[in-house]
């Protein structure tokens, strides 16, 4: 069974009297244990897809299971539950409590859920360790790096041991070596403890090191949208370099003036879609 399954998935926005299209058609499958990168030019529709996928947001028609379990259907308490047991995030901004030092911020997700002080400080110290802050541990956001409050958030993305790690542009603020030291921390977690990650990038570095690309232009899947199969290249992946040579100019574009990423637009009157 795959961990997600999005079956002709669409989200529209409505901006005063104006459609936003966001993703159009939307059919992918991610099985457990994989590494996937969503990449695309900006406003291809790559964080509203990530929304979808770890529940934060719901689809405007199509259906989305995750683990099996068809998200439509659930309740906004039964939604909390999947996202604190299921899904782990990762965000391009961190988003530790300023207050909180590494060791809080990671064990702040357990307490809430009710974990005793005890055990969550064993779980975070042990996430801690496995992103190499031991050292950092009582440091607080302002005393630490970019790179190490990243560590932070990914520590605190896995301190609740989920099946799937979701990770908006994870390394878009870094710098070349900090870079790499967050991919290679992320792929070993993938590797040893079998956690799915799906992340969006428009970094190379990341790009070089995923196992598939799921390519979106205009809120559509235009490559990568099949599961893997079997240990070789599967109909989902692709060489990096065969990307490349195909890689759209638009990825280097600044964002558009809409708010709404992925958003290609219409007029409530017909609903058409411009080009």
């Amino acid at each position: 069974m795959s961990l997600i399954e999005m079956q002709n998935i669409r989200k529209d926005y409505h901006l005063g009297e104006t459609i936003v299209h966001a993703l159009q058609g939307i059919d992918l499958e991610i099985d457990t244990g994989e590494f996937v990168a969503i990449w695309g030019p900006s406003g291809s529709g790559k964080t509203t897809l990530l929304n979808l996928i770890g529940a934060i947001d719901e689809p405007t028609e199509g259906s989305l299971a995750i683990a099996g379990t068809n998200v439509h259907l659930l309740s906004d308490n039964k939604k909390s539950e999947l996202r604190n047991e299921t899904i782990g995030y990762v965000f391009q901004g961190f988003n530790l409590v300023p207050v909180l030092s590494a060791l809080e911020n990671v064990m702040l997700p357990l307490q809430i859920k009710g974990a005793s002080s005890k055990e969550a400080k064993e779980k975070a110290l042990y996430r801690l360790q496995e992103v190499g802050l031991t050292e950092f541990i009582h440091h607080r956001p302002a005393k630490m790096s970019g790179g190490q409050q990243q560590r932070v958030a990914i520590a605190r993305a896995l301190v609740n041991d989920p099946s799937l790690v979701i990770a908006d542009e994870p390394t878009a603020n870094l710098d070349s070596e900090t870079a790499r030291m967050i991919i290679s921390i992320m792929r070993d977690l993938n590797e040893k403890d079998a956690i799915t990650f799906i992340f969006s990038t428009h970094d190379q570095r990341l790009l070089d090191r995923v196992k598939r690309l799921v390519r979106l232009e205009d809120g559509r899947i235009v490559d990568g949208g099949n599961p893997l199969t079997g240990m070789g290249m599967g109909p989902g992946t692709h060489s990096v370099s065969a990307l490349n040579s195909s890689r759209s100019e638009r990825e280097g574009e600044a964002p558009t003036a809409w708010l709404v990423e992925g958003a290609t637009q219409a007029p409530l009157s017909d609903g058409g879609t411009q080009s």
